[in-house]
């Protein structure tokens, strides 16, 4: 008689491990491959299906990291623009993830390959289940040089509050000429009227924009610095499309002049969002009419320009492949919509970041047997609130994780506790070390 034991046991084995890779225990975090090694040798979309956990999997956080290497060719030398986007079909695609090439990263002392962090966790509502991605990468060399393209979502199992549940695009525009006065970029970023969701509690804009161009007034409109920003009904929302940070970037060292300060971008590094709470100025189901800022510029040094003189008003108003190219920018906009997750207690209040941390004396105070704690985060830090009896033994950990700069509340329930006094302790991790506050409550049943 046959033993199959062994045969059922290694069966259970691989079927285990085949989905290991996807699904994982509470707590955990979950690697997903979108983008093995991924050669990009021409301006061609790179599509891949994926499989992401279904919505009954919650996430605290969701990163992904983006590597960029080098075939045996080699990669291609220079600044490129790349995008990495969720497809839902021909028509609607969502720009997740920005990123320019590096200038030459192969030979001694260079990193030779470079990797990029993106927090993802807004995008929540668009990676689960069958996720359809488009990856872009701008580079015209062919064959064998250009990139190898790895991306990797690590999922941190766990809950988030506010919860990320909608996004909404606004203007998409991958080349928006600009300071030329036949073709304004009003004629381009039209009005738009937006319905807030019904269950929105808080709502961000998020605006990807990149300036490119060079030669021109101003050396529009890489090396100029402009506003940008988002109109909401009246009221404008401005910030200067600017990176002062590029000589620090982490793939470093480069060729060529990675280290200047540019328009929104550095070779060889992420896109920065910028991110700005609007939820101050709309209201759920409330229709606005909702604009995009761009700080007004007339280009003289265009072929357009009837007064421009080749030598006198610029060095040549023709554009060419080097020194003088036509400015513009590359647009993504979005609404991201957030609601109240119930599985958390964590509720935020707003997004104003306070000049010291604080700690609020619970309301009621005596309370039975619930009271509401209210406190305020000076920069992003891991929180802890805990309960003490009056003996100093820990009764409760009311939650402890990463929360971003603003005010909160969250409500403690003492129904399965003893009448006395307790204290309740506030512990903020943050880049420069530990906070602490502590007050006293009193529960009278």
């Amino acid at each position: 008689m046959r033993n199959d034991k062994p045969f059922y046991i290694l069966i259970l084995f691989f079927v285990l491990f085949s989905f290991s890779n996807i699904y994982s225990a509470p707590g955990d975090t979950t690697w997903i491959t979108a983008y093995n090694q991924e050669l990009h040798y021409w301006a061609d979309v790179h599509y891949k299906k994926v499989n992401f956990p279904d919505t009954s999997h919650h996430y605290s956080k969701i990163v992904m990291k983006y590597t960029l290497g080098c075939p045996a060719g080699g990669c291609d030398p220079w600044d490129r623009f790349g995008c990495l986007r969720v497809i839902v079909d021909t028509n609607t695609y969502y720009e997740i993830a920005r990123v320019i090439t590096p200038y030459n990263i192969v030979g001694a002392g260079y990193p030779g390959t470079c990797t990029y962090d993106y927090d993802l966790t807004d995008y929540m509502p668009l990676l689960h289940d069958s996720v359809k991605f488009g990856n872009y990468i701008e580079t015209w060399i062919n064959n064998p040089k250009g990139w190898l393209a790895t991306i990797k979502f690590a999922l941190i199992e766990g809950e988030v509050q506010p919860k990320p549940f909608k996004v909404v695009n606004l203007w998409q525009n991958q080349y928006l000429v600009y300071g030329d006065t036949a073709n304004p970029p009003s004629s381009h970023l039209l009005p738009k009227n937006v319905t807030i969701d019904q269950n929105a509690y808080s709502v961000k804009a998020r605006i990807i924009t990149t300036g490119h161009g060079q030669g021109n007034s101003d050396n529009a409109a890489e090396f100029s610095v402009k506003q940008h920003g988002i109109i909401v009904g009246n009221d404008t929302l401005s910030y200067l499309l600017w990176r002062y940070d590029c000589i620090t970037n982490t793939c470093s060292p480069q060729g060529g002049t990675w280290h200047y300060a540019r328009a929104g971008w550095c070779p060889g590094a992420s896109v920065i969002p910028w991110d700005t709470t609007i939820t101050s100025y709309v209201a759920p189901g409330q229709n606005k009419l909702y604009g995009y800022y761009l700080e007004p510029y007339v280009n003289s040094c265009r072929p357009t320009n009837p007064n421009c003189v080749s030598g006198v008003t610029c060095t040549d108003c023709n554009y060419n492949s080097t020194g003088h190219t036509e400015p513009f920018y590359r647009v993504e906009t979005q609404l991201i919509y957030y609601k109240v997750n119930p599985n958390v207690g964590v509720l935020p209040i707003n997004s104003f970041v306070p000049n010291y941390y604080n700690l609020e004396q619970n309301f009621p105070n005596p309370f039975n047997p619930a009271t509401t704690i209210k406190f305020a985060v000076k920069e992003k830090a891991n929180v802890k609130m805990s309960v003490f009896d009056a003996a100093g033994k820990l009764v409760n950990t009311m939650f402890n994780r990463e929360l971003t700069p603003g005010t909160y509340k969250i409500n403690f329930d003492g129904s399965k506790l003893s009448s006395g006094i307790y204290f309740y302790r506030l512990e903020a991790f943050d880049s420069k070390g530990i906070n602490v506050v502590t007050k006293k409550m009193v529960l009278i049943k």
